[in-house]
């Protein structure tokens, strides 16, 4: 029996870092991991790593140009942000994305099956806003949209970044896009749930947490009408800007893409058992949006134990 393998990347920022080195670990282990994946899925960051390998480019040169042109992208910020302006000016990371893959190339081109989650903020066939999947199964309805429109359609973080053809992030929906490529390769390639496995690499488990007491809290304060009064904003669901070590900026926010993350997480392994398994070494509170964190995750992904991953890809990706 041939082992339909996934591979997913999760949304993250400049702490895709992570999951590259983590990557670049385990490959050095076993060459063969990318090229005896089906599915390569990812969202938001994650999204660039997954179709850039997807395409046929090679992990080395996906980092290299990740940390060349994509991380630069990150590195200005906007006075404000993120609470009152979106923090990035966004456009160097549009062109860094856009100038690494052919204009024409379309997810029917990919070498490979992809997942890739975001968020459309209006639908006129529903009428509404709705969740989307691109994906390149067959019967695809999305197989002529160009790679590097969909991983901008994934990367738009609402706060820190702008919409993009009118899709936000999708790590709003799925931060980890495991269980959606599991439903498609059930619904859509037509595998038996048993004959698939996943290995699921995120980008670093953070001790984030509220012990507060947050009843009473909205989602901003009727004192935040003006900058000034900023010193006596109450702690709210929008911005926390009291917050202690480990507490979110953004707490909504980070409810909604972290809760999601361990989520599917909890999902994949319920449906998987031990065919799913989920590399995500614990880190410290970083920032997704500061390209100085960038060493401080390699040093991780340098430390991180790989032996229980490396067992798994030696019982599911070496038959």
């Amino acid at each position: 029996m041939t082992t339909y393998r996934i591979m997913t990347f999760d949304g993250g920022g400049t702490l895709g870092a992570l999951s590259l080195q983590l990557l670049s670990r385990l490959v050095k282990q076993n060459p063969k991991l990318i090229s005896q994946t089906h599915v390569i899925s990812g969202t938001s960051i994650g999204s660039f790593t997954a179709l850039a390998l997807a395409s046929g480019r090679s992990l080395q040169e996906t980092f290299q140009y990740f940390k060349e042109k994509i991380l630069p992208a990150f590195s200005i910020s906007r006075p404000g942000g993120p609470v009152f302006n979106q923090q990035l000016p966004y456009s160097g990371f549009i062109k860094a994305v856009r100038n690494f893959f052919p204009p024409d190339l379309c997810l029917k081109d990919l070498k490979k099956r992809i997942v890739v989650p975001a968020f459309k903020l209006y639908s006129p066939e529903l009428d509404r806003w709705t969740p989307v999947l691109f994906h390149n199964f067959p019967g695809s309805p999305y197989l002529n949209e160009k790679v590097s429109d969909v991983i901008l359609r994934s990367s738009g973080a609402p706060a820190t970044q702008r919409a993009y053809q009118n899709y936000v992030d999708g790590y709003v929906v799925a931060a980890n896009p495991s269980t959606a490529s599991i439903a498609f390769a059930v619904g859509k390639a037509n595998v038996p749930l048993d004959e698939i496995a996943v290995l699921s690499i995120g980008t670093g488990e953070a001790p984030t947490r509220l012990r507060r007491d947050t009843r009473g809290w909205g989602m901003v304060s009727a004192d935040n009408i003006r900058p000034k009064n900023l010193e006596n904003l109450p702690p709210n669901w929008g911005v926390l800007l009291d917050r202690s070590l480990n507490e979110p900026l953004l707490p909504f926010l980070s409810v909604v893409g972290s809760g999601s993350g361990y989520y599917e997480s909890m999902v994949s392994s319920n449906l998987l058992g031990n065919r799913f398994f989920r590399l995500n070494p614990r880190i410290p509170s970083l920032s997704l949006t500061d390209p100085s964190v960038v060493p401080v995750v390699i040093e991780i992904a340098n430390k991180t134990n790989l032996q229980p991953a490396l067992r798994f890809i030696e019982e599911n990706w070496n038959k």
